[in-house]
Protein backbone atom coordinates (compact mmCIF):
# COMPACT_ATOMS: atom_id res chain seq x y z
CA UNK A 1 0.00 0.00 0.00
CA UNK A 2 1.29 3.52 -0.42
CA UNK A 3 -0.28 6.90 1.43
CA UNK A 4 -0.10 10.56 0.73
CA UNK A 5 -1.91 13.34 0.57
CA UNK A 6 -3.19 14.70 -2.88
CA UNK A 7 -3.46 18.97 -1.98
CA UNK A 8 -6.11 20.01 -5.26
CA UNK A 9 -5.62 23.58 -6.41
CA UNK A 10 -9.26 23.84 -6.60
CA UNK A 11 -12.70 23.02 -5.22
CA UNK A 12 -13.48 19.07 -4.66
CA UNK A 13 -16.51 17.24 -2.55
CA UNK A 14 -15.80 13.85 -2.72
CA UNK A 15 -19.55 13.14 -1.99
CA UNK A 16 -20.82 15.08 -4.54
CA UNK A 17 -18.68 13.54 -7.46
CA UNK A 18 -18.59 9.73 -6.33
CA UNK A 19 -21.98 9.44 -5.49
CA UNK A 20 -23.83 11.71 -8.97
CA UNK A 21 -24.35 8.28 -10.69
CA UNK A 22 -21.40 8.45 -12.98
CA UNK A 23 -19.55 6.07 -11.24
CA UNK A 24 -20.42 2.08 -10.08
CA UNK A 25 -17.79 0.96 -7.97
CA UNK A 26 -17.03 3.28 -5.02
CA UNK A 27 -18.31 3.07 -1.63
CA UNK A 28 -18.50 5.01 1.57
CA UNK A 29 -17.58 3.87 5.03
CA UNK A 30 -17.31 6.63 7.43
CA UNK A 31 -15.17 8.88 6.56
CA UNK A 32 -13.34 6.79 3.93
CA UNK A 33 -14.69 6.22 -0.10
CA UNK A 34 -13.19 3.07 -0.95
CA UNK A 35 -13.18 2.41 -4.86
CA UNK A 36 -11.86 0.08 -7.32
CA UNK A 37 -10.41 2.17 -10.60
CA UNK A 38 -10.24 -0.92 -13.41
CA UNK A 39 -6.93 -2.39 -11.80
CA UNK A 40 -6.31 -0.64 -8.40
CA UNK A 41 -7.93 0.13 -5.46
CA UNK A 42 -8.43 3.05 -3.63
CA UNK A 43 -9.43 4.60 -0.46
CA UNK A 44 -10.06 8.08 -0.50
CA UNK A 45 -11.03 10.64 2.48
CA UNK A 46 -10.85 14.53 3.19
CA UNK A 47 -9.20 16.30 5.45
CA UNK A 48 -8.26 19.79 6.45
CA UNK A 49 -4.97 19.32 4.24
CA UNK A 50 -6.62 17.73 1.48
CA UNK A 51 -7.18 14.55 0.11
CA UNK A 52 -5.90 11.24 1.63
CA UNK A 53 -5.57 8.73 -0.71
CA UNK A 54 -4.28 4.94 -0.16
CA UNK A 55 -3.72 2.85 -3.35
CA UNK A 56 -3.12 -0.86 -4.24
CA UNK A 57 -0.39 0.32 -6.77
CA UNK A 58 1.99 3.28 -7.86
CA UNK A 59 0.17 3.14 -11.40
CA UNK A 60 -3.54 4.43 -11.90
CA UNK A 61 -4.97 3.72 -15.60
CA UNK A 62 -1.60 2.54 -16.71
CA UNK A 63 0.00 6.10 -15.73
CA UNK A 64 2.03 7.11 -12.46
CA UNK A 65 -0.45 7.85 -9.79
CA UNK A 66 0.63 11.14 -8.77
CA UNK A 67 0.12 12.25 -11.39
CA UNK A 68 -2.67 10.35 -12.54
CA UNK A 69 -4.79 11.03 -9.43
CA UNK A 70 -5.62 14.70 -10.56
CA UNK A 71 -6.85 13.65 -13.96
CA UNK A 72 -9.09 11.22 -12.33
CA UNK A 73 -10.84 12.89 -10.11
CA UNK A 74 -11.01 15.90 -12.87
CA UNK A 75 -8.54 18.73 -10.77
CA UNK A 76 -8.11 19.82 -14.31
CA UNK A 77 -11.41 21.31 -14.75
CA UNK A 78 -12.05 25.01 -13.88
CA UNK A 79 -15.08 24.80 -12.20
CA UNK A 80 -15.49 28.57 -11.58
CA UNK A 81 -15.25 29.07 -14.65
CA UNK A 82 -17.92 26.36 -15.81
CA UNK A 83 -20.41 27.17 -13.69
CA UNK A 84 -20.16 30.71 -14.84
CA UNK A 85 -20.16 29.93 -18.36
CA UNK A 86 -23.29 27.72 -18.01
CA UNK A 87 -24.96 30.71 -15.69
CA UNK A 88 -24.53 32.87 -18.23
CA UNK A 89 -26.30 30.43 -20.74
CA UNK A 90 -29.54 30.40 -18.63
CA UNK A 91 -29.86 34.24 -18.63
CA UNK A 92 -32.24 33.24 -22.04
CA UNK A 93 -34.42 31.59 -19.96
CA UNK A 94 -37.17 32.11 -17.38
CA UNK A 95 -36.99 32.70 -13.79
CA UNK A 96 -37.73 29.65 -12.62
CA UNK A 97 -35.39 28.12 -14.95
CA UNK A 98 -32.51 30.10 -13.58
CA UNK A 99 -33.58 29.83 -9.78
CA UNK A 100 -33.41 26.03 -9.79
CA UNK A 101 -30.59 25.85 -11.79
CA UNK A 102 -28.64 28.28 -9.79
CA UNK A 103 -29.31 25.85 -6.81
CA UNK A 104 -28.59 23.06 -8.38
CA UNK A 105 -24.99 24.65 -9.49
CA UNK A 106 -24.56 26.13 -5.94
CA UNK A 107 -25.30 22.61 -4.49
CA UNK A 108 -22.44 21.14 -7.09
CA UNK A 109 -19.65 23.30 -6.45
CA UNK A 110 -17.25 20.49 -5.95
CA UNK A 111 -18.77 18.47 -8.00
CA UNK A 112 -16.21 17.19 -10.49
CA UNK A 113 -16.77 14.82 -13.91
CA UNK A 114 -14.38 11.69 -13.62
CA UNK A 115 -12.44 10.41 -16.29
CA UNK A 116 -12.74 6.59 -16.29
CA UNK A 117 -11.39 3.67 -18.29
CA UNK A 118 -13.07 3.73 -21.49
CA UNK A 119 -13.98 0.04 -21.29
CA UNK A 120 -14.98 -0.43 -17.95
CA UNK A 121 -17.55 2.16 -18.84
CA UNK A 122 -18.90 1.16 -22.08
CA UNK A 123 -19.16 -2.67 -20.13
CA UNK A 124 -20.93 -0.78 -17.15
CA UNK A 125 -23.02 1.47 -18.84
CA UNK A 126 -24.43 -1.29 -21.46
CA UNK A 127 -25.45 -2.86 -17.88
CA UNK A 128 -26.89 0.32 -16.84
CA UNK A 129 -29.96 0.06 -19.55
CA UNK A 130 -33.07 0.09 -17.58
CA UNK A 131 -31.34 -0.75 -14.56
CA UNK A 132 -31.01 0.68 -11.30
CA UNK A 133 -27.73 1.93 -9.31
CA UNK A 134 -27.50 -1.00 -7.04
CA UNK A 135 -27.73 -3.46 -9.63
CA UNK A 136 -25.53 -2.15 -11.85
CA UNK A 137 -22.77 -2.30 -9.12
CA UNK A 138 -23.75 -5.61 -7.96
CA UNK A 139 -23.13 -6.48 -11.26
CA UNK A 140 -20.02 -5.24 -12.01
CA UNK A 141 -18.50 -5.97 -8.63
CA UNK A 142 -19.71 -9.87 -9.60
CA UNK A 143 -18.47 -9.58 -13.26
CA UNK A 144 -15.19 -8.86 -11.48
CA UNK A 145 -14.92 -11.83 -8.75
CA UNK A 146 -15.15 -14.18 -11.68
CA UNK A 147 -11.85 -13.52 -12.05
CA UNK A 148 -10.01 -15.29 -8.37
CA UNK A 149 -6.35 -14.09 -9.71
CA UNK A 150 -7.74 -10.63 -9.86
CA UNK A 151 -8.28 -10.51 -6.18
CA UNK A 152 -6.05 -7.11 -4.09
CA UNK A 153 -6.25 -7.02 -0.42
CA UNK A 154 -5.84 -3.31 0.92
CA UNK A 155 -6.26 -2.77 4.73
CA UNK A 156 -7.62 -6.11 5.53
CA UNK A 157 -10.26 -6.03 2.98
CA UNK A 158 -10.65 -7.93 -0.08
CA UNK A 159 -11.12 -6.67 -3.52
CA UNK A 160 -11.43 -7.44 -7.11
CA UNK A 161 -10.02 -5.62 -10.32
CA UNK A 162 -12.36 -5.56 -12.98
CA UNK A 163 -11.38 -7.65 -16.37
CA UNK A 164 -9.62 -7.06 -18.59
CA UNK A 165 -10.67 -7.41 -22.47
CA UNK A 166 -8.92 -10.73 -22.49
CA UNK A 167 -10.05 -12.27 -19.65
CA UNK A 168 -13.98 -11.05 -20.59
CA UNK A 169 -13.33 -13.01 -24.09
CA UNK A 170 -13.85 -15.95 -21.82
CA UNK A 171 -16.96 -15.32 -20.00
CA UNK A 172 -19.42 -17.75 -21.28
CA UNK A 173 -23.42 -16.80 -21.97
CA UNK A 174 -24.20 -19.10 -19.20
CA UNK A 175 -21.69 -16.96 -16.71
CA UNK A 176 -23.14 -13.67 -17.84
CA UNK A 177 -26.71 -15.16 -17.37
CA UNK A 178 -25.99 -16.10 -13.79
CA UNK A 179 -25.25 -12.48 -13.05
CA UNK A 180 -28.49 -11.48 -13.70
CA UNK A 181 -27.81 -9.67 -17.18
CA UNK A 182 -30.46 -11.09 -18.81
CA UNK A 183 -31.19 -9.15 -21.86
CA UNK A 184 -28.02 -7.46 -22.13
CA UNK A 185 -26.12 -10.92 -22.35
CA UNK A 186 -25.87 -10.95 -26.22
CA UNK A 187 -24.71 -7.08 -26.04
CA UNK A 188 -21.79 -7.79 -24.07
CA UNK A 189 -20.97 -11.20 -25.78
CA UNK A 190 -20.77 -9.65 -28.84
CA UNK A 191 -18.50 -6.85 -27.80
CA UNK A 192 -16.09 -8.86 -26.55
CA UNK A 193 -15.65 -10.90 -29.57
CA UNK A 194 -15.81 -7.89 -31.88
CA UNK A 195 -13.24 -5.81 -30.45
CA UNK A 196 -9.90 -6.88 -30.68
CA UNK A 197 -7.74 -5.25 -28.24
CA UNK A 198 -8.18 -2.32 -25.85
CA UNK A 199 -6.00 -0.41 -28.10
CA UNK A 200 -9.76 0.29 -30.13
CA UNK A 201 -10.76 2.67 -27.05
CA UNK A 202 -7.69 4.60 -26.62
CA UNK A 203 -7.76 5.70 -30.43
CA UNK A 204 -11.08 6.43 -29.61
CA UNK A 205 -10.32 9.56 -27.64
CA UNK A 206 -8.74 11.39 -30.49
CA UNK A 207 -12.15 11.91 -32.21
CA UNK A 208 -14.67 14.82 -32.04
CA UNK A 209 -17.53 14.14 -30.11
CA UNK A 210 -20.15 13.40 -32.76
CA UNK A 211 -17.72 11.58 -34.53
CA UNK A 212 -17.25 9.59 -30.73
CA UNK A 213 -20.70 8.69 -30.48
CA UNK A 214 -21.21 8.13 -33.61
CA UNK A 215 -18.78 5.08 -33.26
CA UNK A 216 -19.66 3.72 -30.00
CA UNK A 217 -23.04 3.10 -30.77
CA UNK A 218 -22.03 0.80 -33.72
CA UNK A 219 -21.96 -1.35 -30.96
CA UNK A 220 -25.46 -3.53 -30.19
CA UNK A 221 -26.85 -2.22 -26.60
CA UNK A 222 -24.99 1.63 -27.09
CA UNK A 223 -27.36 4.28 -27.79
CA UNK A 224 -27.77 7.90 -27.48
CA UNK A 225 -28.08 7.46 -23.54
CA UNK A 226 -24.85 5.03 -22.92
CA UNK A 227 -22.81 6.82 -25.93
CA UNK A 228 -23.62 10.44 -24.21
CA UNK A 229 -22.74 8.62 -20.92
CA UNK A 230 -18.98 7.05 -22.02
CA UNK A 231 -18.35 10.04 -24.15
CA UNK A 232 -18.60 12.41 -20.91
CA UNK A 233 -17.60 10.27 -18.03
CA UNK A 234 -14.32 7.84 -19.78
CA UNK A 235 -13.43 10.44 -22.60
CA UNK A 236 -14.20 13.90 -20.71
CA UNK A 237 -15.94 15.08 -23.64
CA UNK A 238 -17.66 18.03 -21.48
CA UNK A 239 -20.27 19.39 -24.30
CA UNK A 240 -22.23 15.74 -23.94
CA UNK A 241 -25.22 15.70 -22.02
CA UNK A 242 -26.74 11.85 -21.01
CA UNK A 243 -30.50 11.52 -20.38
CA UNK A 244 -31.56 8.82 -18.54
CA UNK A 245 -34.79 8.42 -16.68
CA UNK A 246 -34.57 11.37 -14.03
CA UNK A 247 -33.02 13.59 -16.72
CA UNK A 248 -36.04 13.05 -19.22
CA UNK A 249 -37.98 14.18 -15.91
CA UNK A 250 -35.66 17.03 -14.85
CA UNK A 251 -35.85 18.33 -18.59
CA UNK A 252 -39.86 18.35 -19.05
CA UNK A 253 -40.08 19.75 -15.26
CA UNK A 254 -37.85 22.45 -16.24
CA UNK A 255 -38.25 23.28 -19.42
CA UNK A 256 -41.36 21.76 -20.48
CA UNK A 257 -39.15 19.47 -22.78
CA UNK A 258 -40.64 16.18 -23.82
CA UNK A 259 -39.84 13.48 -26.68
CA UNK A 260 -36.98 11.19 -28.14
CA UNK A 261 -33.38 10.57 -26.01
CA UNK A 262 -31.68 12.12 -29.11
CA UNK A 263 -33.89 15.57 -29.00
CA UNK A 264 -33.41 16.02 -25.47
CA UNK A 265 -29.79 14.77 -25.60
CA UNK A 266 -29.22 17.56 -28.52
CA UNK A 267 -31.13 20.36 -26.51
CA UNK A 268 -28.50 20.18 -23.84
CA UNK A 269 -26.08 19.74 -25.83
CA UNK A 270 -26.57 22.95 -27.68
CA UNK A 271 -27.48 24.93 -25.35
CA UNK A 272 -25.10 24.69 -22.55
CA UNK A 273 -22.03 24.24 -24.75
CA UNK A 274 -19.42 23.21 -23.68
CA UNK A 275 -19.92 22.09 -20.51
CA UNK A 276 -23.48 20.78 -20.98
CA UNK A 277 -22.07 18.13 -18.95
CA UNK A 278 -21.69 19.68 -16.07
CA UNK A 279 -24.87 21.13 -15.90
CA UNK A 280 -26.51 17.62 -16.58
CA UNK A 281 -24.78 16.10 -13.55
CA UNK A 282 -26.00 19.11 -11.41
CA UNK A 283 -29.54 19.24 -12.17
CA UNK A 284 -29.12 14.92 -11.94
CA UNK A 285 -27.61 15.45 -8.24
CA UNK A 286 -30.16 18.03 -7.45
CA UNK A 287 -33.52 16.52 -8.29
CA UNK A 288 -32.35 13.60 -7.16
CA UNK A 289 -31.35 14.39 -3.82
CA UNK A 290 -34.69 16.45 -3.36
CA UNK A 291 -37.02 13.95 -4.95
CA UNK A 292 -38.29 16.34 -7.22
CA UNK A 293 -39.95 16.06 -11.07
CA UNK A 294 -41.34 12.64 -10.29
CA UNK A 295 -44.65 13.56 -10.25
CA UNK A 296 -44.19 14.71 -13.75
CA UNK A 297 -45.46 12.01 -16.09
Amino acid sequence: MIEFTLKPAGLIDLDSTLDCGQTFRWRKEGDWWKGVVRDTVLFLKEDSDGIIVRSSSKSLLGKDIYEEIGNYLGLGDNLEEIHSIILESLKCFDQRVRIVSEKALKEAEGLRILRQDPFEMVVEYILSTRNSIPMIRWMSDKLSELFPENRIDLCQESYYTFPSLEQAKGISAEALTELKIGFRVPWLMKLFSDIETEGYFSRLSSLAAEDLLEELMKHDGIGYKVGSCVMLFAYGKLSAFPVDIWVSRVMKDLFALDGSTKKVMQFGMDSFFPYGGYYQEALFRYYRTHKLGREKK
